[in-house]
């Protein structure tokens, strides 16, 4: 066999272990999704990404760490699409106003994610995955908070109470539009934005 054809098998070895992967992560979220934590098990999702049970555990040691580890690729992709065209050089509020439709937009669009995402910080609390790290990944946004406290412009307290008060706001209302099949007018996501920025302005 040549080294080229080594590399080959290799490469297709590497797409192919890459593709079971994704399938499980995948599987998992749609399963949390549709049957709870409580119901959720190795074998169903083994079946649903349609790999052998003993499979899932290449990539992960149990299901607590399973949990996690998707509990923080899912959240890794929400404060990416949080922070898109998020600057820390754009003034304070339309970096607000940026983040709050950021978000609106995720739920909206990016929803298995955003209802997994729901799943677990409504989980008993032993379900749910480590939450240090996340917040980690937050920082970046709590910073665009914490400069608008220092510069007058955001109510002073915690960060994380401004950021929560926006989030949960936010999100019940996509939450209520999702299960009624609803659209969000450009009047309405303004009127959103605007409600949010009067709530946590000083």
């Amino acid at each position: 066999m040549t080294v080229i054809e080594q590399s080959l098998i290799i490469f297709f070895m590497r797409v192919k272990d890459e593709n079971k992967k994704e399938a499980i992560f995948e599987a998992i979220i749609e399963l949390l999704n549709e049957v709870g934590f409580a119901n959720l098990s190795m074998s169903q999702i083994a079946k649903r990404a349609g790999v052998s049970s003993s499979t899932i555990y290449v990539y992960f040691e149990n299901k607590e760490d399973m949990l996690k580890t998707v509990y923080m690729d899912v959240k890794k992709k929400f404060v990416g699409s949080l922070l898109q065209g998020v600057e820390q050089s754009i003034p304070v509020r339309q970096a607000m106003e940026k983040l709050i439709q950021n978000l609106l937009e995720f739920a909206l669009t990016q929803t298995a994610y955003f209802f997994f995402m729901e799943q677990c910080s409504n989980a008993p609390m032993k379900a749910q995955p480590s939450n240090v790290d996340a917040i980690d990944m937050m920082k970046p946004v709590f910073k665009i908070f914490e400069k608008g406290q220092q510069k007058g412009i955001l109510k002073p307290g915690d960060s994380v109470i401004l950021l929560s008060f926006c989030y949960h706001g936010v999100t019940q209302i996509a939450k209520d539009k999702l299960k009624r099949d609803q659209c969000f007018s450009d009047s309405e996501v303004k009127e959103l934005i605007q409600m949010c920025w009067d709530a946590i302005r000083k």
